[in-house]
Formats: structure tokens, C-alpha cells, sequence
């Protein structure tokens, strides 16, 4: 349209109202920004208005088209964003004239037919997808965003769970634990309204469930080596990321399979454990204290009654072995033994050995409450039930007749014993039934008469032999000498006989136990000889010379068979 005049345009805007399930209802509408922009919905109906008055209440005419009357009243804007209405000759508000050069009058209207684009922002939660569910931890917030190209966001609705949806001002906190459904969409200023938008999500603030379990040997927190721990762990939501321990506060590490125990030192640890989410959610750490027994009992032995600790351990058939064990922790659970290799038997009371002499070894050992076992031991015993062997002899003087033995009081007796095992531990005799004596050396009996000697002997683990009996004589008394002279006595000279010089003396000497042995004599101090005959006084007889009218001395000396010794002398007078 040339030179015409300025046309005031009113747009009239149909205003219908669209409604989505659930959604807000937005109506759709024109909308003035604070630039003085016009934006219109694109769907609504447009109708062009003239008037010569800028006043809202002024009349105005309708404008029709003459030419494509089919396509107005109403019009519908076909592009998004800015439209032009043109008047192509500018004309000059004062003059009135067209402005040269020539200038297009545009009348800008902008046309929105798109909603918003709305996205939501989870953060800064730890999130973890399992299942087609997301679940997040602690600490997460929602936030809102929405953008619109054209006219702009009018506002952001949100829905939790199915509720009302309400106007979205601010980050939306998620500090309960449980399932959410929200909804999200925006409008904007001239009533288009975005298709909401759902997520479906889980929040998860609880941490794992974590326990411990042991396997194996365990006396309450008292455990073996052989023993195993093992963690279990559960969470109800997002699951268990992983599960760390820690023993004797050492270096955390992830747990993967039971934790073994025999590389730890004997006595007191600590293990520590906890688990962790997969949206890191952390258990509070849990400390069990244990004992860990190594150390296995430690077993001994007793022997009760007969031994002997000499280079070998003699016993007899009358000792016990007594065992009896210690453990450092949990105790002793029980004692074993067994004898030269044979079966194992299970202590209870003191036993004995075989009765067999020789060498018996028995091997013993324990086992703890944890089973802790020890190694065995040997103890190596030499039974001994033989008895002693004892012998008596008896030394000089002696004499055997008619089955008699006969001594006498300066014969020693000798009792000698052998023992092939432990040794002898004493010797012991009696004579006549009397009081028993340790016997300690060779000994002798001084009072005569017949002796009935008992012996035996004692070896070092008890073993006595039986008594034993020597029988003998003691004799003690030297024979009787005996003086015979031919002839008579013929006078006496200073009260001894005095005999004719040609008499004959006559020896004898009678033993009454043994008999004599010998008769020796010597003639007035002359060497001694032995007694064979009778023999003449006078020195005729080549005898040893007497002196005439001095005394004479004959001196007799007779022993028995035992050596037993009498002694005698005759002072007497030769007559001439």
C-alpha cells in the first residue's frame, strides 16, 4: 500500500485451552515482554484491526483481504519465530510525504508453537544403575532446568510419587530413603506446555549388614590357626560395592574369600570390617578380638615307684608312668601315648609298661581345645624284673669234713652279688636268725659254734632275691697238748720232777672239732721242730744237750687244722 496512511493493527487473539493428562492446564495466549516484544501462540486464530487512534478504546475496523479473502479473519502465522506485517512506503509524521528513499515500515510479531525442553540434574549424589533402577546415596539433590528459544520459560512443574504437580522453585532435597517417581515439565509464556518428562529412581541412605563367622577349631574367641573367618554381607537396596578388614590395624584390604589365621603370632589380635554400598553408603567399622592359640600343650611325665636314672632309665614291673599336660591358652583337650610303636591310646590314669625285661620306649603327646597338637616325645625305660644273684665265700682258715665247713673267728666271709640291669642297691645278711645287716665288706664271726648265715641281695629298682642260706662251724679252740714221760719222777729239786736222764718224753695234742694239725717243740730255747716220735732226754741221743743238775725246758707248740694255736711248757730236773 503506497503513501497510505499509518494503520494502527490490533491483533485479536483466540485463546482455546489445551489440557494434558495429569499436567496443569496452560492456556494459549499472547505475550508482551518488558522490551515491548509481542509473541502469540502459533496455533491461535489472528485478526488484523484498523484505527486512526492509539487508544485501546478507540473504534477499529477489521481489516479484510480483498484478494485472499480465504486465508483471513482468521489468519494463522506459518513460520516460528519473527513475522513481519509490512508497510512498504515509510511516510514522514510530519510532512506527511513518503520518505525518500523509500524505507519499509515491518511490524515484528513473534510466533511460538514449541514448547519448552525441560531436563532435571541429579547430583552430587553417588549414583549406581542395577536392574534397570538407579539408585543414589546421600547428599542428592534434584535440580530443574528448562529452556525455550522464543518466548521463554513461563515456569517448571514437578510431581513426586503421583502428587499435585507444583511449581518448581528451587533444588529439590532427597533425604528419604525409598522408591520416587517424579515428573518434570515446562511452559512457557504463551501457554505451551511440554509432554512431561518421569524418572524413577531409588534413594538409599541405610549402609550394609556385615557379620562375621568362624570355621574350624574355636573355643569362644579363643582360636585355632586351622580356623577360618569368613564375612557375610547383605544390603537391601543398591547392594554391596565391596567389604574391607583389617587385622591388628595393619592396611585395609578387600575382602574376597575366607581369612586364614596361620601366619599370625600366637596371642591376642583384633580384626576390623565393614562394608560399603554401591552408592557409598558406609557401614560403621566392627572390631571382634580373639586369641589365637599356636601353642600346643606341653606334656610331661612321671615315673611313680621303682627307678633307677642311671645312663639308662631302669623301672620294674611295679612302676607307673604318670602323664600330665599344660596349655598356655584353651587348654588341654587330650593326652596320647603309645608303647614300643604299638596302637595309640588315649591317658587317663598312671599305666605300666611291659613286663618284658629290655628296652621299652613310650611316646606320648597332647592335643589342645583348638587342636593345637604337639609333637611326640620318647621316653626310653629299661624294665629290670630279674633279682640279684648272691654268692658267699668263705677265706682262711677253713677246713670241709664230713660236709661241715669249720673257721674260725679270723675267716673272713665274703658275699659278692651281680645284678645284669639296674645294679645292686644293697647286700644283706643275718646269722642265726638275727637282726638283719647291710652288708658292706667282708666280715667275721667270733663266737663259736654252729652259724647259719642268710643272705640276699637288693638291686636298684626294688628286685630282691630270695634269701639264700651258708651254713658252717665256728672253731675257735686249739688243741690240748699232752706231756708223758717213760718213767716216772724219782725226786723233786725246787718243786719240778726230776726224771733218770735216760726217760723218754712223749708229745701228743687232740683237737675236738677239726683235729691237730702239727706238734712243734723246742728244747731250752732251742729252734723248733717238729714233733715226729718220742725222743730220749740225754745227749746220747744227739738231742740238744742238757746240762747236768740245771733245769730243762721243753716248750710245745700245736695248731689245728684251722691254725688254731695252743702253747705249753714243762720246766723238770735230769738225774744222773
Amino acid at each position: 500500500m503506497k503513501k497510505s496512511k499509518l494503520l494502527f493493527l490490533m491483533l485479536v487473539l483466540c485463546l482455546p485451552v489445551i489440557q494434558a493428562q495429569q499436567q496443569l492446564e496452560h492456556v494459549k495466549r499472547t505475550y508482551i515482554d518488558p522490551n515491548g516484544k509481542i509473541f502469540v501462540n502459533k496455533v491461535l486464530p489472528v485478526y488484523l484491526w484498523l484505527t486512526t487512534s492509539p487508544s485501546e478504546k478507540s473504534d477499529a475496523i477489521l481489516l479484510k483481504s480483498e484478494g485472499q479473502p480465504k486465508y483471513s479473519n482468521p489468519m494463522y502465522f506459518d513460520i516460528e519465530g519473527k513475522n513481519n506485517i509490512k508497510h512498504e512506503y515509510a511516510v514522514d509524521q510530519n510532512t506527511k510525504q513518503t520518505v525518500a528513499p523509500p524505507l519499509i515500515v515491518d511490524f515484528d510479531v513473534y510466533v511460538d508453537g514449541t514448547a519448552p525442553s525441560t531436563t532435571s540434574t541429579f547430583s552430587p549424589a553417588p549414583k549406581y544403575v542395577s536392574g534397570g533402577i538407579n539408585f543414589y546415596g546421600r547428599g542428592l539433590i534434584i535440580n530443574l532446568k528448562s529452556n525455550d528459544e522464543i518466548s521463554g520459560v513461563e515456569n517448571i512443574y514437578y510431581s513426586i510419587d503421583e502428587t499435585a504437580y507444583q511449581k518448581y522453585s528451587s533444588a529439590l532435597p532427597m533425604d528419604v530413603e525409598k522408591a520416587y517417581l517424579l515428573k518434570f515439565y515446562g511452559s512457557d509464556n504463551v501457554g505451551n506446555a511440554e509432554t512431561s518428562s518421569s524418572n524413577s529412581f531409588t534413594v538409599d541412605l541405610t549402609p550394609p549388614k556385615t557379620n562375621h563367622g568362624l570355621s574350624g577349631p574355636v573355643l569362644g574367641n579363643i582360636v585355632s590357626p586351622k580356623a577360618n573367618i569368613t564375612l557375610s554381607f547383605s544390603d537391601n537396596l543398591s547392594g554391596v560395592n565391596n567389604t574391607k578388614y583389617d587385622i591388628d590395624n595393619h592396611s585395609p584390604k578387600i575382602y574376597s574369600s575366607p581369612l586364614t589365621l596361620s601366619e599370625l603370632s600366637d596371642g591376642d589380635h583384633s580384626l576390623t570390617y565393614f562394608s560399603t554400598d554401591n552408592v557409598k553408603n558406609e557401614e560403621l567399622q566392627i572390631t571382634y578380638k580373639f586369641y589365637l592359640d599356636k601353642t600346643a600343650p606341653i606334656v610331661t611325665y612321671e615315673i611313680v615307684g621303682d627307678q633307677f636314672p642311671g645312663t639308662k632309665k631302669y623301672i620294674s614291673s611295679r612302676t607307673l608312668i604318670k602323664l600330665s599336660a599344660t596349655d598356655n591358652k584353651a587348654g588341654v583337650d587330650k593326652i596320647f601315648y603309645s608303647i614300643d610303636a604299638g596302637s595309640q591310646g588315649t591317658y587317663e590314669n598312671e599305666f605300666s609298661v611291659p613286663s618284658t625285661d629290655g628296652v621299652h620306649t613310650i611316646a606320648y603327646w597332647g592335643i589342645d581345645k583348638v587342636t593345637n597338637l604337639a609333637a611326640k616325645e620318647n621316653l626310653t625305660l629299661s624294665m629290670d624284673n630279674t633279682t640279684p644273684k648272691t654268692t658267699i665265700t668263705y677265706g682262711n682258715p677253713q677246713f670241709l669234713t664230713r660236709d661241715t665247713l669249720f673257721i674260725n673267728k679270723y675267716t673272713p666271709v665274703t658275699l659278692t652279688s651281680v645284678d645284669e640291669g639296674a645294679g645292686i642297691l644293697k647286700t644283706e645278711y643275718s646269722i642265726n636268725s638275727g637282726s638283719i645287716s647291710k652288708y658292706a665288706s667282708s666280715f667275721k664271726i667270733a663266737e663259736e659254734g654252729p652259724k647259719m648265715i642268710n643272705f640276699f641281695s637288693t638291686d636298684k629298682v626294688n628286685n630282691q632275691e630270695a634269701a639264700k642260706t651258708s651254713r658252717c662251724v665256728i672253731d675257735n679252740t686249739p688243741p690240748v697238748i699232752y706231756f708223758n714221760f717213760s718213767i716216772g719222777s724219782i725226786d723233786k729239786k725246787d718243786g719240778l720232777n726230776v726224771y733218770p736222764y735216760y726217760s723218754k718224753l712223749y708229745l701228743a695234742a687232740t683237737d675236738e672239732q677239726v683235729g691237730t694239725d702239727n706238734i712243734m717243740f723246742s728244747l731250752n730255747g732251742s729252734a723248733m721242730k717238729e714233733y715226729a716220735s718220742p725222743f730220749a732226754l740225754d745227749a746220747s741221743e744227739k738231742r740238744d744237750p742238757l746240762k747236768k743238775n740245771q733245769k730243762q725246758t721243753i716248750k710245745v707248740v700245736s695248731k689245728d687244722k684251722l691254725g688254731n694255736q695252743s702253747e705249753q711248757s714243762v720246766d723238770f730236773y735230769l738225774s744222773y
